[in-house]
């Protein structure tokens, strides 16, 4: 991971350095705009954006551009995150692609991340701004009134469970809170994906409504509690590079003036960047304070993980079939993989 972290600095260094550059004189602020979150208040994903976002926009632009921040759930349900930001309820909408697959297809999936891909944030940023992904992406949102401004990266996001998880077969009648090509694989193995919002998690689990979750970071998972009502830490993370993201209301969008754009670039590039760094921190100290209190980790062996990603593998690779978008992603995606050397 600290190989991730400096690569993602070097990656942005530059553009920080410009962004600073930008002259800012204090005013009126010309644009009022709201952001909900898909996370709570006191995360560090939400944090993160909040300060290296929203905070960072109005010192830039000297307050020409304001943002209110909201978390999750305070303006509109997550699912309906797609059409909120598209129809104006909102400005801006912090998200994750899998919610919107039923809606827009695969590609949602491919953007949020995927299973059996990237394997650190440094590949998935290389992956979005240098494979050139972000423009597939930008494409796709565009078609529900959307401007896609960028991912949003974090550490990995790991599954803690009622029950130990070493295998596939582990996998079978198991119902873990999931959604898109994770719901997929979880059902090739004879599991079954239960969407939930973030908000809901830790009552499911505990009610037994869900046998495992998948939903975030360790220091996620810790801030809302669930090492209280699970039991076993599994490893490795079933999305090791994942990402949330930053979409806008198009015709907001539009009104902003090239400077501005440029601003909201370099602070959603950032907002990942003291993401990443945050959790980092905080991701060892949370398992440590969970294994504590009696959270097992378990390792699922590299042989057997093996096997799970190369079926995970076909199951998006068969995205390609779905529609022109779905194989233009999933080209992309199995491109950027053999430039590592993995396909």
């Amino acid at each position: 991971m600290k190989r991730s972290r400096r690569a993602v600095f070097a990656a942005t260094a530059g553009v920080m350095a410009a962004s600073l550059a930008i002259p800012a004189t204090s005013q009126a602020a010309d644009f009022n705009w709201r952001l909900q979150s898909n996370l709570n208040a006191g995360t560090p994903g939400y944090e993160a954006v909040k300060d290296q976002f929203v905070d960072r926009l109005e010192k830039l632009s000297g307050g020409r551009i304001k943002v209110e921040m909201f978390p999750v759930g305070s303006l509109f349900p997550v699912k309906e995150g797609l059409e909120a930001v598209g129809s104006g309820v909102v400005e801006i909408g912090m998200m994750t692609g899998g919610y919107f697959t039923g809606k827009m297809g695969p590609i949602a999936a491919l953007e949020s991340g995927v299973p059996g891909a990237e394997r650190d944030s440094t590949e998935r940023y290389a992956f979005f701004y240098r494979k050139g992904f972000i423009d597939l992406a930008r494409e796709a949102y565009a078609k529900h009134n959307v401007f896609y401004l960028g991912p949003n990266l974090s550490t990995p996001w790991e599954i803690i469970s009622k029950k130990p998880l070493r295998s596939a077969k582990d996998f079978e009648g198991l119902k873990i809170r999931s959604f898109g090509i994770e719901a997929q694989w979880y059902e090739s193995m004879g599991g079954s994906g239960v969407f939930l919002s973030g908000a809901e998690v830790y009552t499911a689990l505990s009610t037994g409504v869900v046998d495992a979750v998948r939903w975030g970071s360790p220091a996620q998972n810790f801030k809302i509690g669930l090492h209280e009502v699970g039991k076993y830490y599994i490893q490795p993370a079933p999305m090791p590079a994942p990402n949330n993201n930053i979409l806008i209301n198009m015709d907001a969008w539009n009104t902003l003036p090239d400077d501005i754009k440029a601003m909201m670039d370099v602070a959603a590039r950032m907002s990942s960047v003291e993401y990443l760094a945050r959790s980092t921190a905080l991701d060892a100290i949370a398992l440590k304070k969970m294994q504590d209190v009696g959270i097992e980790v378990v390792t699922i062996p590299p042989d057997e993980w093996a096997s799970m990603e190369a079926n995970v593998r076909k199951i998006w690779g068969a995205y390609a079939e779905k529609d022109e978008l779905a194989a233009r992603g999933v080209a992309l995606l199995q491109d950027f993989l053999r430039d590592l050397g993995r396909m």
